[in-house]
C-alpha cells in the first residue's frame, strides 16, 4: 500500500528535475557592462560549482555562494541567476527541498523582472515538486497552476504536458482518482505527439498505479510492464528501480509476498548503488510492510526504522507518517500495546497536519479558482474569435455588396446596349449559381463519404479481427473434432476387424467387444454434446424439472467416475464424495441436465489429474445450493480463467496436445447452468489443482 504511492511521487521527481528545458535568460537589468576579468572570474567559479554539483559535493555550495556575492557586487543578473540555479539544483538533487525552495523563490523574482516566462514556468514546476515532497499540497497546486497558465500563454507543449502530469499526481495523492486519470490522459497524448519516450513511460507508470489502487491488477500490470520496457530500452536505472517498487506493491496487494520481496530487494539494490534517499526510504518501508504481513516482526521493525531515518533526512512527511502507522501495527501484533499506542499518537498528529481540513479547503478553493480562470480564458478566446468572425463577415459583406453593385452597373450598361447580351449575362449568372451550389453539394458529399469511409474502415477492421479469430477457432475446432472422432472410430474399426478373426479366444473377444462399446459410447456422447450445443445456441433446449434427491444423484456418479478413471489408466486416484449435513435433501430441477453438468466437471477433473484425489459434493450457502468438484490436477493459469469457458477453447489447441476433448465441455456446462438459473465458476486451489463450483438458487428447493 505504501510502495505504490511512493512510486507515484518518485516518478515525477525523477522524470522532471529542475531546469531541464535549457531556456536562455534575457539579462535586461544590467545598467553597466561587466568587465572581462570579472566575467571570467565568475564563469570559473560557476564552472567549478557545476563540477562539484555533479558529484554531490558540498563544495558546490561554497563556490556558488561566492559567485552569487560577486555577481551582485558586479550587478550581473545573468551570473546571479546561474548561481541561484546551481544551488537550487544541488539542493533538489540532494533532496533538501526546503533549501531548494528558498532559491526557487529568489529565482521567480528575477524571472519576473527579466520577463523570462519559460524559465519562470519551469521554476514553478520545480517549486511545486518541492512543496509536494514536503507534503504542502496547497502550495504545490498553486505552483502547478501558475506553470500551466504561463505554458498555455507560450503554447509550450512540453511544459503543458509536465504541468498536467504533476497535477494528476497531486489529485491521485488526494485520492481523487478520476480527475487524476483525466490529467494523465492529456499529458500522455502530448508526450506521444512530442515522441518523448521517457516521459511517456512515466505517465504509463502513474496510470498503472491508479489501476493498482482500484485493485484492477491485470490493467495495472499491463501499464507497469509497458513502462518498464521503455525504461530498459533507454537504460534508465533509477526509473527501473522505481518500477520494481510498483511491481512489488502490485504483488504485495495480491498477497504474493515471495514475488513482492524479490522486486523490493531489486529496487533496494539499485537505490543503494545510486545513493537515492527517496528510493531507499520507500524501499525500506515496503520491505517492513511485507515482513509485518508475513509475521517476521523484528525484521519489519528494523526496516521501518531505516525508512524513518532516510525520510527524516529529506523531510519526507508523508512517508514518516506511514512509518509510524506501520510501527503501531507491528507493535500491536507483538502485544507491545504501549509502544503501539505511542506510535499511533504520532501517526495521528502527523496525518492531521498532512491532510488537515483547512488544507483541504485551501486546495479545493485554489483548484476551483484555477478552473474558473481557465474557463474565463476560454470565454475570452471565444469572444475574440466571435469578434474576428464578425469583422470578417462585415468585410465580406462590403466586398460582396461592391461586387453586386458593380455587377448591377455592368448589367444596366450592357442592357442599354444589347438585350441579347443582358440575356447572356443572366444565363451566365444562373450557371455560376448552379455551379456554386453543385460545388457545395459535392463538398458535403465528399465530407460525408470521408466520414463513412473512416467509420466503415474501422468496422471492417473489427470485423476482420473477429473473422480471423473465428476462423482460427473454427480451424482448431475442426482439427480437434477430426482427431477426437477419428480416435474412437479407429478403435471401433480396429477391434471390429479383430473380432472377425477365428483364432481370437473368448476372453479377448469379450474385451474387444467392451472396447467397441466404450468407444461407441464416447462417440455418441460427443455427438450428443454437439447437438445440445446447437440447441443452446438456437434457444430450443427444454428443461423437465422434478424433485431430485441430492445424495442419490451424487452417489450415482461414483461408479461411472471409477470406470472413467480405469479407462484413462488412472485407477489409483482417490475419489471422495462428501456427505450432506442434512439427509434426504432434495431440489426441484432437471435431473438429466444437472447430472450432465456435474459429469462434465468430473470428467474434466479425471482428464487433468494424474495423481492425488478428486473430491465432490454439495453445500448450502445462504440462498443457494452449491455443488463442487475439486481435484489435484495440473491447475489452470490465471490468464485462462475465463477462456476455458469459451466455445471450442482449450488450454492447448495444438494437434499434438497432451489432453483430448472438443473444447465444448465447460462451455456446455456453464450454458446449462445459466439456463437452470444457476452459475458456474472456477477457483484455483492453494497448493495445486482446481475447484469448479456450480450454484442453484435455494428457493428451487422442495
Amino acid at each position: 500500500m505504501y510502495s505504490g504511492k511512493a512510486s507515484l511521487i518518485l516518478i515525477l521527481i525523477f522524470m522532471f528535475p529542475p531546469y531541464t528545458w535549457n531556456r536562455p535568460i534575457d539579462d535586461k537589468s544590467a545598467d553597466k557592462p561587466i568587465l572581462a576579468s570579472e566575467k571570467k572570474k565568475l564563469d570559473q567559479l560557476l564552472e567549478k560549482a557545476a563540477y562539484f554539483s555533479s558529484f554531490k559535493n558540498d563544495s558546490c555550495l561554497l563556490l556558488s555562494h561566492e559567485a552569487l556575492r560577486l555577481a551582485r557586487a558586479y550587478n550581473s543578473v545573468l551570473h546571479e541567476t546561474k548561481a541561484l540555479e546551481t544551488m537550487a539544483e544541488f539542493h533538489y538533487e540532494n533532496e533538501q527541498y526546503k533549501d531548494a525552495l528558498d532559491n526557487y523563490e529568489k529565482l521567480l523574482i528575477i524571472y519576473t523582472q527579466t520577463g523570462d516566462s519559460a524559465k519562470k514556468a519551469s521554476c514553478h514546476i520545480s517549486a511545486g515538486l518541492s512543496y509536494f515532497n514536503l507534503g504542502i499540497y496547497n502550495e504545490a497546486i498553486r505552483s502547478y497552476h501558475n506553470s500551466m497558465r504561463l505554458a498555455m500563454n507560450m503554447d509550450d507543449t512540453l511544459l503543458i504536458a509536465t504541468a498536467n502530469q504533476n497535477i494528476g499526481v497531486l489529485y491521485a495523492e488526494m485520492n481523487r482518482l478520476q480527475e487524476a486519470m483525466s490529467y494523465y490522459g492529456k499529458a500522455l497524448d502530448l508526450y506521444r505527439i512530442l515522441e518523448n519516450r521517457e516521459d511517456e513511460a512515466g505517465i504509463l507508470q502513474n496510470i498503472g498505479i491508479i489501476y493498482n489502487e482500484e485493485k484492477n491488477y491485470r490493467e495495472a500490470l499491463g501499464y507497469y510492464l509497458s513502462a518498464l520496457r521503455i525504461y530498459n530500452e533507454i537504460k534508465d536505472s533509477l526509473a527501473i528501480g522505481i518500477m520494481y517498487l510498483n511491481l512489488g506493491s502490485l504483488y504485495e496487494d495480491q498477497r504474493d509476498f515471495k514475488r513482492s520481496l524479490d522486486y523490493y530487494n531489486r529496487s533496494l539494490e539499485i537505490f543503494i548503488r545510486e545513493d537515492y534517499k527517496f528510493g531507499l526510504a520507500y524501499s525500506y518501508i515496503s520491505l517492513g510492510s511485507v515482513y509485518r504481513k508475513t509475521g517476521d516482526y523484528d525484521k519489519s521493525i528494523g526496516f521501518l526504522y531505516k525508512s524513518l531515518e532516510y525520510s527524516r533526512m529529506i523531510s519526507l512527511l508523508e512517508n514518516i507518517t506511514d512509518c509510524h502507522r506501520e510501527l503501531a501495527e507491528v507493535y500491536a501484533a507483538k502485544g507491545d500495546f504501549k509502544s503501539a499506542y505511542e506510535e499511533i499518537n504520532v501517526y495521528e498528529k502527523l496525518h492531521d497536519s498532512l491532510f488537515s481540513e483547512k488544507m483541504q479547503e485551501q486546495f479545493a478553493e485554489m483548484d476551483l479558482r484555477f478552473k474558473s480562470q481557465m474557463k474565463d480564458k476560454e470565454i475570452q478566446d471565444l469572444r475574440y474569435e466571435r469578434e474576428k468572425a464578425v469583422r470578417d463577415m462585415i468585410r465580406r459583406t462590403i466586398a460582396l455588396t461592391a461586387i453586386v453593385t458593380l455587377t448591377f452597373i455592368i448589367i444596366v450598361v450592357t442592357s442599354y446596349y444589347s438585350r441579347k447580351l443582358r440575356k447572356a449575362n443572366e444565363f451566365l449568372k444562373k450557371e455560376v449559381e448552379d455551379r456554386t451550389q453543385a460545388e457545395k453539394e459535392l463538398l458535403m458529399i465528399k465530407e460525408s463519404l470521408e466520414e463513412r469511409v473512416i467509420e466503415r474502415t474501422s468496422e471492417l477492421e473489427k470485423a476482420k479481427l473477429k473473422a480471423e479469430e473465428s476462423d482460427r477457432l473454427k480451424s482448431a475446432f475442426i482439427t480437434n473434432m477430426s482427431h477426437e472422432i477419428r480416435t474412437p472410430l479407429n478403435a471401433i474399426t480396429g477391434f471390429s476387424g479383430l473380432l472377425l478373426r477365428e483364432d481370437i479366444p473368448l476372453e479377448k473377444r469379450k474385451e474387444y467387444n467392451d472396447q467397441i462399446l466404450n468407444n461407441n459410447k464416447i462417440l455418441v456422447n460427443m455427438i450428443e454434446d454437439l447437438i445440445d450445443t446447437s440447441k443452446i445456441e438456437s434457444g430450443s433446449l427444454q428443461l423437465h424439472p422434478e424433485a431430485v434427491n441430492i445424495d442419490h444423484l451424487l452417489g450415482r456418479l461414483n461408479e461411472p467416475l471409477f470406470e472413467n478413471l480405469a479407462r484413462k489408466n488412472k485407477p489409483f486416484i482417490e475419489i471422495i464424495q462428501d456427505k450432506q449435513d442434512k439427509n434426504n435433501l432434495t431440489i426441484t430441477t432437471d435431473p438429466v441436465r444437472l447430472q450432465q453438468v456435474l459429469w462434465h466437471l468430473l470428467d474434466n477433473a479425471a482428464k487433468f489429474t494424474v495423481q492425488g484425489s478428486i473430491r465432490y459434493g454439495c453445500q448450502e450457502n445462504h440462498q443457494n445450493m452449491v455443488f463442487y468438484v475439486a481435484d489435484t490436477g495440473i491447475g489452470i493459469p490465471e490468464e485462462y480463467k475465463e477462456v476455458i469457458f469459451e466455445k471450442f477453447r482449450q488450454l492447448d489447441e495444438s494437434v499434438k496436445r497432451k489432453y483430448g476433448g472438443t473444447g465444448l465441455g465447460l462451455y456446455y456446462a456453464r450454458k446449462i447452468a445459466e439456463i437452470m438459473g444457476g452459475r458456474l465458476w472456477y477457483e484455483p486451489q492453494k497448493d495445486k489443482g482446481s475447484v469448479f463450483y456450480f450454484s442453484l438458487p435455494k428457493n428451487h428447493l422442495s
